[in-house]
C-alpha cells in the first residue's frame, strides 16, 4: 500500500495487486462480573505515605589518557633520528557535598609517567609526577568558605640530567613537597575556586641524601628537610569555550614569611583538551615552575660553568618550563 496526495489538502491510498482488506466480524463477550467497592470516609484527609529521598553526598570520576608517538627514518637525506615516546596520565576525583551540614570537600590524585627512546639511546624518563590535592570547606558567608588544603607532590622513578645517567637527581620521595594551609575559599561560580591561606606550611623532604644532592632543592647540606612558614594562594579554573573543548588552569603561589618573602614560588599548569571523538583527544599540557630555592649552575656561551670570585660554581634560580602536545586515547569512567 502506497500513501500519497494527488492535490493540495488530500491524501490517497494506493493498493498493489493482490492486496485486499477484510473487516473482521463484530464479537461481543458478556460476563457476569462485579467489582467490590469499599466505601471511603471523605470527611477526613487520607494519610499520604512519606517518600524518603536519600541524598547522594559522594561523587567519583576518573580520567585516563595514553599518548603514543613513533617516528621511523630510512635513508632520510634531510637527517633526523628515529624515536618512540609514550605518556600515561591518570587522574581520579572524589567530591563530597553535604548542604545540611554546610560541609564540602574536593580531592584528586594524579599519576603521570612518560618515557622516550630516540636514536640509539636507551629508554629515558621524560615525565614523572605523583600529585594529591585535598580541600575541606565549611560554609562561612556568601560565596566564601572556611577552607583547609593539603598538597603533596613527588615522583615514581629515578631521574637523571641526561646524558649523565649514572648520578640520579631525583627518585621516589626524593624530593617530596608537602603544603598545608588554612584560610578562605572563594567560589564565584562552579568553574572557579580561589583559595587564600595566610596560615600555611611548606615542607621539602629527602630520604636519600647519600646518592642525591639535596641542595638542588634548597635543603641545607647538613639536613634532610626544609620547613617554610608562609602564605599560599591557589586558583583553579575550568573554561569550556565549546562543548568538546576544555581548558583547566591550576596556579599555586607560595611565599616564605621568614626567608625572602618577596621571592614567590610559582607552580602553574595548563591542560587543554579537545575531544576528537568518544575515545580520542587532542591534548596540550604546559607546566611552569619557579622556585627561588631551586638553583642550577650558570653556563657561559661555551657551556662551561661560570665561577664566583671564590672559585665556586655560580648558581641561580631559573624558570622551569615543560610542554607537551599530542593525540591520546582517552578513558573516562
Amino acid at each position: 500500500m502506497w500513501i500519497g496526495n494527488t492535490a493540495r489538502n488530500t491524501i490517497g491510498l494506493y493498493l498493489e495487486q493482490g492486496v485486499n482488506f477484510r473487516r473482521p466480524p463484530k464479537q461481543e463477550t458478556i460476563a457476569e462480573a462485579r467489582v467490590n467497592v469499599e466505601k471511603q470516609d471523605k470527611s477526613t484527609l487520607l494519610e499520604v505515605q512519606r517518600i524518603i529521598v536519600k541524598p547522594r553526598y559522594w561523587k567519583y570520576r576518573t580520567e585516563a589518557s595514553l599518548a603514543l608517538t613513533q617516528t621511523a627514518l630510512f635513508n632520510w637525506v634531510k637527517g633526523g633520528e628515529k624515536s618512540l615516546s609514550s605518556l600515561l596520565d591518570i587522574t581520579g576525583y572524589v567530591d563530597y557535598n553535604n548542604k545540611e551540614k554546610k560541609l564540602s570537600s574536593n580531592h584528586f590524585g594524579r599519576i603521570k609517567l612518560g618515557f622516550l627512546s630516540s636514536g640509539d639511546n636507551p629508554i629515558r624518563k621524560n615525565q614523572d609526577l605523583i600529585e594529591t590535592n585535598s580541600k575541606l570547606n565549611h560554609k562561612a558567608f556568601g560565596k566564601f568558605d572556611f577552607s583547609g588544603i593539603m598538597l603533596f607532590k613527588t615522583q615514581i622513578a629515578k631521574g637523571y640530567n641526561y646524558p649523565n645517567d649514572s648520578v640520579p637527581v631525583s627518585k621516589f620521595i626524593n624530593p617530596a613537597i608537602l603544603t598545608l594551609g588554612f584560610g578562605l575559599d572563594f567560589k564565584p561560580n562552579q568553574q572557579t575556586s580561589i583559595n587564600f591561606s595566610p596560615l600555611s606550611y611548606k615542607g621539602t623532604y629527602m630520604t636519600d641524601t647519600l646518592h642525591i644532592d639535596q641542595t638542588k632543592y634548597g635543603i641545607p647540606a647538613d639536613r634532610k628537610s626544609k620547613h617554610e612558614p608562609g602564605m599560599s594562594f591557589m586558583v583553579t579554573h575550568l573554561w569550556r569555550p565549546y562543548k568538546s573543548v576544555a581548558m583547566t588552569n591550576r596556579l599555586q603561589l607560595f611565599t616564605n614569611y621568614v626567608d625572602n618573602p618577596q621571592n614567590i614560588d610559582v607552580d602553574w599548569e595548563m591542560i587543554l583538551t579537545a575531544n576528537l571523538n568518544w575515545f580520542t583527544d587532542l591534548r596540550v599540557n604546559t607546566h611552569l615552575i619557579f622556585d627561588d630555592d631551586t638553583k642550577t649552575q650558570v653556563l657561559d656561551d661555551n657551556d662551561k660553568p661560570v665561577l664566583n670570585p671564590d672559585g665556586t660554581p655560580k648558581k641561580t634560580a631559573r624558570i622551569q618550563f615543560k610542554e607537551m602536545i599530542g593525540i591520546s586515547l582517552a578513558f573516562r569512567f
